[in-house]
């Protein structure tokens, strides 16, 4: 190779990230908000109005199944901090209190024989706790996962029996893996939270869903009420777009229902969830981490 090769290579990838920097932050071509103008409409993120055009939150069927997870929240298994015991504990940075316990509560109810997860870490931890605890191992993990080793430091000798682990990006599996999953089982998905050309998002939302037989249950996380960000994620750096893609996504949508979405029954249930599952308003030490931010939607035709 010439020097003068080498010299292009190495300034390759500088030229093309330059190109895509041709349109700055905030700019109308741009994804990428410009935080001064986040920081002009801060009164309107996180409003608490209900209102959700086009959307059917189902409200009385959330209070209905929330009085069905709370059946089983006696049982809960987990503590706040790490102990030998368990895989998950509540006081962590990813997959907090109300998601976790949310979580739990729709693993007893449902009872899904398999089960497959985008995206693995402390969501994985309570669900093999919850398989070990309540269903003898038998319901079947996948775990799709490019970044596994948080995930394998959790995995036992005898886990690897039930799970198998994909260590590759979504984008890269086989669509047919997902049309193995039944009514009540459990596609998990915590991706990247970014659309963009080629990402994870794009590939979830139109090529796997579609592909999902009637009652199979779909899990998004970091879905905020009202399918937007706080302006504290906004100041730390989070650009993310996934809320606004499934609000989109729900919209005029009558192939997928609302089961159950935390961040909502957060804002307008709390004292319900005080008196029934209380555990559910804690929140991580973690300040940046919000433990109501499970959607849960199901397949209805």
């Amino acid at each position: 190779m010439s020097l003068v090769s080498k010299i292009y290579q190495c300034l390759k990838p500088t030229v093309i990230g330059a190109r895509f920097l041709r349109y700055p932050p905030g700019h109308y071509y741009s994804p990428i908000p410009d935080i001064r103008q986040i920081r002009r409409r801060q009164d309107s993120i996180g409003r608490e109005s209900k209102e959700c055009p086009a959307i059917d939150l189902r409200e009385t069927e959330q209070l209905d199944l929330l009085n069905k997870l709370a059946a089983y929240y006696g049982e809960l298994p987990f503590s706040v901090h790490q102990r030998d015991s368990n895989r998950y504990y509540y006081d962590n940075s990813f997959f907090s209190y109300a998601d976790a316990i949310v979580l739990f509560g729709m693993l007893r109810h449902f009872r899904p024989i398999k089960i497959i997860e985008v995206g693995s870490g402390f969501s994985s931890a309570v669900m093999l706790d919850t398989n070990d605890a309540f269903f003898q191992s038998q319901t079947h993990f996948t775990f799709i996962e490019p970044y596994p080793d948080r995930l394998n430091s959790l995995l036992t000798d005898s886990d690897r029996d039930q799970c198998v682990l994909i260590p590759r990006t979504v984008q890269d599996v086989e669509l047919d893996l997902f049309e193995t999953l039944e009514a009540n089982d459990i596609l998990f998905i915590d991706s990247s939270h970014i659309v963009k050309t080629g990402s994870d998002l794009v590939r979830i939302v139109f090529e796997i869903l579609p592909r999902l037989k009637r009652g199979v249950i779909v899990h998004f996380h970091d879905i905020l009420w009202p399918f937007d960000y706080p302006k504290e994620w906004f100041n730390a750096g989070r650009a993310w777009n996934e809320s606004y893609f499934v609000r989109a996504f729900l919209q005029f949508n009558s192939s997928f229902e609302i089961l159950y979405f935390n961040a909502f029954m957060d804002a307008f249930h709390k004292d319900t969830l005080r008196t029934k599952m209380p555990l559910c308003l804690d929140a991580s030490s973690d300040r940046m981490t919000l433990g109501a931010s499970s959607l849960w939607l199901r397949k209805v035709a």
